[in-house]
């Protein structure tokens, strides 16, 4: 069965981590030292602001980059080289590319750990951040002792029922619900709702959040009766309060939860065009190759494939094979398991010679990646050889089957791809 993670990610980090380049607050700050420096650094932030709303996320990366440079020589105590690694990570984050934001946020939560002391209230904001990108990179046990950490903080902090603990609540919710602890999550998510709408009322986009993911937790467990009305509710308060509808990223994370709840209660013309409004945002806030928009392209050519309509759906599956070919980050979580799970989809609808190519080309990606040694390429050719059976191609499979044996029995190595 399909899960939902992917979109509660993109609401999630488009809602409550806004902080990460929030420019009329954060990046405005000046410090009275270094003032030569400190101009540069803010006409070069500045700029970066300004081509990044523009939607030119290669120029503000160039301008981030130089700024970055500038902070390092500020020193390492500087509020500026904080927001410097933070404001980079964003971009490369937007981009896609987990692997870049990683270390710049780990270097910046550890910086402000130095300044300021590991129990201090000004780094919750690199907590949150970090926490954010380790659940959207599907590392949920750093995920979880980022977010009880930060939660710990806010909560002897601040008020219990402050936003900043209920953001907390819904991000640690979160990594419970992807663990399968349910009754946890689902008591977070209702606490931090419930808090919500004491401090915000019942028309804002952190209700729409708490909405949509709740309604998530209720559609892994199956439970589509709960979560249809919540999903509806998120998505006219988003539509209410979006102030560019057309490249909300959080707008479409509602829509691909609608759509998917649709689609797996067999209500496939109500799932169409939701899928499809969601493409074209995605396409929007992230450009036509983005790791995003591959995956929302899968669950449309699910949906065509439960519909029985194939042929709607082989073109979506090989623009989405060909960003996945073409990512800087092949492992994009969900990227890779959405082309599985439409591989899985043909299979069980008998369709094995098109499951066969997308299994190929999984196994091309991933041995690019990891190397062609890697104990960890064995479930990808399991599967590759199992599609091979299915197709009555056994001396292809054999040879597959036995690489996957001797892959088991290697001591980890990872080679070189080549």
């Amino acid at each position: 069965m399909r899960k939902y993670k992917t979109a509660l990610f993109l609401l999630a980090f488009n809602l409550v981590s806004l902080p990460l380049l929030d420019v009329n607050q954060a990046l405005s700050a000046t410090e009275p030292e270094h003032d030569s420096l400190s101009g540069s650094w803010q006409a070069m932030t500045d700029r970066a602001l300004k081509v990044y709303e523009e939607g030119d996320l290669k120029g503000a990366e160039s301008l981030l980059t130089r700024a970055l440079a500038v902070a390092e020589k500020m020193g390492k105590e500087s509020p500026k080289l904080f927001k410097s690694l933070d404001n980079l990570a964003l971009i490369h984050f937007k981009e896609g590319s987990f692997v870049k934001a990683e270390p710049l946020l780990q270097r910046s939560l550890a910086l402000q750990e130095a300044k300021y002391g590991p129990d201090n209230i000004k780094i919750a904001e690199a907590l949150h951040n970090l926490g954010i990108l380790y659940l959207s990179e599907d590392k949920l046990d750093e995920a979880e002792k980022c977010f009880k950490r930060l939660l710990d903080i806010r909560e002897s902090k601040l008020d219990k029922e402050s936003l900043e603990v209920a953001t907390t609540l819904n991000n640690l919710a979160e990594v419970y619900d992807l663990k399968g602890r349910y009754r946890k999550a689902e008591k977070m998510l209702q606490r931090s709702l419930a808090i919500r709408e004491k401090k915000l009322g019942e028309s804002h986009a952190d209700i729409a959040n708490s909405l949509n993911n709740l309604a998530g937790l209720y559609m892994d467990r199956e439970d589509y009766a709960k979560a249809e009305p919540l999903l509806l509710r998120s998505l006219k308060i988003q539509e209410k309060v979006s102030e560019n509808a057309e490249r909300d990223a959080g707008l479409s994370a509602i829509l691909n939860n609608l759509a998917e709840l649709y689609d797996s209660t067999g209500q496939f013309a109500k799932a169409e065009p939701l899928f499809r409004r969601a493409l074209k945002i995605d396409e929007a806030c992230y450009g036509p190759s983005h790791p995003n928009v591959a995956k929302t392209l899968n669950n449309l050519a699910a949906l065509y494939i439960d519909e029985g309509a194939c042929d709607k759906a082989a073109p979506l599956v090989s623009r989405s094979l060909k960003i996945a070919e073409a990512s800087e980050d092949p492992d994009h979580p969900g990227m890779i398991q959405s082309l599985e799970e439409v591989a899985e989809i043909y299979a069980q609808k008998g369709k094995n010679e098109k499951s066969l190519p997308i299994r190929e080309k999984i196994l091309f990606i991933q041995e690019k990646r990891l190397g062609k040694d890697s104990p960890e390429l064995v479930m990808y050719i399991e599967d590759y050889a199992r599609n091979l059976d299915s197709l009555g191609k056994v001396k292809e499979s054999k040879a597959q089957k036995d690489r996957a044996k001797r892959l088991r029995k290697s001591p980890g190595r990872s080679g070189s791809g080549q």
